[in-house]
């Protein structure tokens, strides 16, 4: 195995998302009794994995480190006593997680100047990350409004994940498949955001690695 540096460090955090992507819609298959432990658990070993891979400062990897560490405690907690809110703390750490880390790749790959496979698979990793983004906020929103996204049946957060992650990725990339629709006005300010926030993405990363190759010749 390559040692993580600064030249295939995006291949490994790709890798880390592309994992939590496949335990997700793998979570679907396996009896309900052990779907949250395979996502949760999976998801923090993901998350060691692209800390590792982050370029961060000092401040930054104290930050990940941090937000992983309240990550186990809350299992931890909520494996061994129970704890009513459990959902709201393990999406909202996860979501800050996703959003600094996203913050740390668009500033390398769009401001870097520079193009190489590392950088063009760190803007497959930046999309990826904006899709678990509004994955997360879907499924917060489906805690809050169970009726919010039709097609998608009640049922406990982590049973959501697979399927808010699937529609927000359709989404992101303006398919718009149909089979899973909103339903409520904020569902569909949720919806719209996204679709622009996809559109926008392509037109900003292609222009950069353009305009990064011009200036290099």
């Amino acid at each position: 195995m390559k040692r993580i540096n600064k030249k295939n460090h995006f291949i490994w955090l790709t890798l880390s998302l592309l994992g939590l992507l496949v335990a997700g819609a793998f979570s679907r298959d396996i009896p309900e009794s052990v779907t949250l432990e395979l996502i949760v658990y999976t998801s923090v070993v993901l998350l060691f994995l692209s800390l590792r891979s982050l370029n961060s400062t000092r401040k930054w990897r104290a930050l990940f480190l941090l937000l992983i560490v309240a990550e186990i405690l809350t299992v931890i907690v909520h494996e061994a006593i129970g704890f009513p809110y459990f959902q709201f703390f393990y999406l909202g750490l996860l979501l800050v997680f996703m959003m600094a880390a996203a913050w740390i790749v668009g500033n390398e790959v769009l401001l870097t100047g520079t193009v190489d496979i590392n950088v063009i698979v760190g803007s497959v990793a930046l999309y990826m990350l904006i899709g678990f983004i509004w994955s997360i906020f879907y499924t917060l929103l489906l805690e809050f409004s169970p009726t919010a996204l039709t097609g998608i049946e009640a049922g406990s957060w982590y049973d959501h994940m697979p399927n808010t992650t699937y529609f927000s990725f359709v989404t992101l990339t303006t398919l718009g498949f149909g089979d899973i629709s909103p339903s409520t006005p904020i569902a569909e300010a949720l919806v719209i955001l996204e679709a622009i926030t996809g559109m926008f993405y392509m037109a900003v990363v292609v222009a950069s690695l353009i305009g990064s190759m011009r200036n290099k010749a």
